[in-house]
């Protein structure tokens, strides 16, 4: 891998890797939301936190990441899959954004039920998504690049 393209990619394993709280948060957002409090402002921050941290490195990684893995493997099949996930990653966040109500701090039942749903399914993909990108880019770097 050229020094520019390691550099890059190294840059972006360090954002990847401080992201795994963030995605963890999902799953316990949804673990903490209650049909009967219907309290929706961990989800209000949680979204937030997705579209301002989350979102710009998926974006990077579209950009910048992919274009390195698909000249490390020769060619743009490889990438497809990971750049279907980061479409579906904005896809889920912005359903996410649509479906949270917006009048007050609580909801009724099924908006709890949907958003519970919404989030476990973003939890699921993202999981995928880190798994297929330490396989088939992050896993391009030297051993000595990525921290154990």
């Amino acid at each position: 891998m050229p020094t520019a393209d390691l550099a890059v990619t190294r840059q972006l394993y360090a954002q990847h890797t401080a992201i795994r709280p963030l995605v963890e948060q999902i799953r316990a957002v949804a673990d903490d939301l209650s049909v009967t409090g219907g309290d929706l402002g961990p989800v209000r921050e949680l979204l937030d936190r997705l579209e301002a941290d989350l979102l710009p490195h998926e974006r990077a990684e579209e950009a910048q990441l992919l274009p390195i893995v698909a000249r490390a493997l020769g060619g743009p099949d490889p990438i497809a899959a990971l750049s279907r996930t980061h479409a579906e990653i904005e896809h889920q966040i912005r359903r996410l954004r649509r479906i949270l109500p917006d009048t007050g701090a609580r909801a009724e039942p099924e908006d709890v039920i949907d958003l519970r749903a919404g989030l476990y399914g973003l939890y699921a993909i993202m999981q995928l998504h880190n798994a297929q990108e330490e396989e088939n880019a992050f896993s391009l770097m030297p051993a000595a690049s990525t921290p154990t």
